[in-house]
Order: C-alpha cells, then structure tokens, then sequence
C-alpha cells in the first residue's frame, strides 16, 4: 500500500510538470509575435552611466555653485612608490563656451600624467568629460590633488577649485595630516596637557 501511494505521488508530480512545461511552450508559440517580454522592454544600462554612478563627489572649495561638477574614482589603492591612476568627470551643468581643466599633486604625490585637460569648446550640457590622472604616492599618508576648472559662457566667467583626498599606504600620524591638508583647511588642534 505505502508503495502504492508513492507512486501516485511520483506520477502527479509528473504529470503537473508535464503540463507546465506544454504549457510553456504554447505560451511562446502564442506570444512570439505579440508584445515583447519584460526583459526585451527594459533599456539596457549605459557603460557611462554605470561608471558614473561609482564615482565620488570631489569636495569643492565655497558654497556649491551647480554650474559643474566633478568626480571622481581610483582604478586602485594608492600604494607607495607605484602609480595609480585616477579616473575623472567634469560635467557641465549649463551651457558654457569654454571649459578647461588643470591638475596638481600636493605634496607626498607625484602627478606622472594628465596635469591638463585639453580645452573644450561648446561642451554638452550634462554629459561628463572623461580625464585620466597618474599619480604615484612617495610616501604613507592622506593626501589630495587639487583640480582647477575654467569655464566661459556668455554671460561670465568662473573658476571652481576642487580636492581629491588620497589615502596612500597604511595612512598617517596627526602630525602628518596637518602637513597635508587641502587648501583653506585648518590644521588639526594639539591635544592639551
């Protein structure tokens, strides 16, 4: 009897699978051309807009302007002695005439490649310039490289000036972060007796 019973629950299940499975395929067969699935209708992710997303606000000096916007990400952990190269986006948020962009390492950096961004005349609004820095750490510590960018529009002309923090190697000591700060940063209070 146990054996039985096993069986026909062996065979229902068989039989359900079956008839999902005819079922399947009649759908397909009917469906094939009508309305696309849900996966055909949905838009494929753009490479720039995924490297976008995955890229960090460069901290700006003064109150935030909205006129244009930098980021930017590391391909790898700054190590010390070894180059690294930093990917940058400058976005235009209006229309400009002009843009250009120029780049330094602060101190405890050495800026191998890309300490300027070629001149750009008309830039579309809201699409990201791509720029690619390398720079190779001298030594362990926090520091930054300091972006400068000129724009041009009719109506005036700005200068915005950003800071890209780095932590090279295991980091640093308080006595070496005030040696390293961004521009216009306060250096860090000794602790009291």
């Amino acid at each position: 009897m146990q054996t039985l019973r096993h069986d026909f629950w062996a065979v229902a299940a068989l039989a359900a699978l079956l008839a999902g499975l005819s079922g399947c395929g009649k759908a397909e067969h009917a469906g094939g051309a009508g309305a696309p699935s849900p996966s055909a209708t949905q838009k494929p992710a753009d490479a720039a807009e995924m490297a976008l997303a995955n890229m960090v606000n460069a901290v700006g000096s003064g109150k935030p302007s909205g006129d244009i916007e930098l980021k930017f990400d590391l391909r790898a952990r700054p190590v010390v002695g070894e180059p690294v190269d930093i990917d940058l986006a400058v976005i235009p948020m209006q229309d400009l005439d002009k843009l250009y962009a120029t780049f330094q390492a602060g101190e405890g950096l050495e800026l191998t490649k890309g300490g300027q961004m070629a001149e750009l005349s008309h830039p579309p609004v809201g699409v990201a310039i791509s720029h690619t820095l390398t720079i190779v750490p001298q030594r362990d510590g926090v520091f930054y490289v300091s972006a400068v960018v000129l724009a041009d529009s009719a109506t005036a002309s700005v200068t915005r000036s950003y800071s890209i923090p780095l932590i090279a190697g295991t980091g640093t000591s308080g006595t070496a972060a005030s040696e390293t700060s961004p521009p216009g940063a306060a250096a860090p209070a000794a602790p009291g007796h």
